[in-house]
């Protein structure tokens, strides 16, 4: 906040049968790196998923992607 850096970066998580973040990839950089590291770090870890499942039953993994708009609140 004391830099006033804002921007937007968009992710990619990918999720296990549990539910949990496996990996986190930045898709598009909000131009600050410290930003883009900090979306990751957090989403990894609150993130939590309810797995799909298959056509027998079983729970399946998948992927999720969004943005995060990072904003200096006035």
């Amino acid at each position: 906040m004391r830099e006033e850096r804002e921007g937007t970066t968009g992710f990619r998580v990918t999720y296990g049968t549990d539910g949990r973040i496996t990996s986190c990839d930045v898709t598009s950089s909000s131009g600050h790196a410290d930003l883009d590291a900090e979306t990751c770090k957090l989403i990894q870890r609150r993130g939590r998923f309810n797995p799909g499942k298959d056509r027998a039953g079983n729970p399946t993994g998948g992927t999720y992607s969004n943005r995060i708009r990072w904003q200096i609140p006035r």
